[in-house]
């Protein structure tokens, strides 16, 4: 009996090692590119309940590739609000994301900043930008608020140029023109 319990669990030991190593040796599919979404649900839903004039990149190019959205009603933000997140691969393959709310403005910029420090404002299309840099991540962010009561964040480690080219694309939604 010993020997038939002592024969099982070798064979089952055996068994671990061989899946150990198939798992170990075949590299994972998903690590060579990022998988491209729909934005177009999130977005569509976002001009309906938005209480705020909200806005969406228009006319990116291509090789701007969407690999995040997420839209939130209320939640961490408090009653009320609506807040969008939406993630780019950029054509350097850095990360830019687009993030709006009608949540308090500090807070959330300190959060979508990682507490950045301040740098230099930047005009883009003839609003003004607050930037700040969190160093310690790699992360650029880029903000404004509006006197309407929503605040844009445009953040990521991707570089101020391909940050500015995002900013630059944002304009405001209509249901009857979405993208994405």
């Amino acid at each position: 009996m010993a020997n038939r319990v002592l024969r099982g669990g070798l064979s089952a030991l055996g068994c671990l090692l061989a899946a150990a190593v198939v798992v170990v040796a075949i590299p994972a599919p998903h690590a060579a590119e990022p998988v491209t979404v729909s934005y177009r649900a999130d977005l569509a839903m976002l001009s309906r309940l938005a209480p705020y004039p909200a806005v969406a990149p228009h006319g990116l190019p291509a090789s701007w590739q969407p690999v995040g959205s997420g839209l939130a009603v209320g939640g961490a933000n408090g009653a009320g609000t609506v807040t969008w997140h939406l993630d780019f691969t950029t054509p350097d393959g850095l990360l830019a994301s687009l993030e709006e709310t009608n949540a308090d403005a500090g807070a959330f910029v300190r959060r979508m900043t990682n507490n950045g420090t301040a740098l230099a404002p930047s005009w883009v299309n003839g609003q003004t930008w607050n930037l700040s840099a969190t160093p310690a991540r790699g992360q650029r962010s880029m903000y404004l608020t509006s006197p309407a009561g929503f605040t844009v964040v445009v953040t990521g480690n991707a570089g101020w140029a391909e940050l500015r080219q995002l900013a630059g694309s944002l304009q405001p939604v209509s249901p009857g023109r979405i993208m994405g």
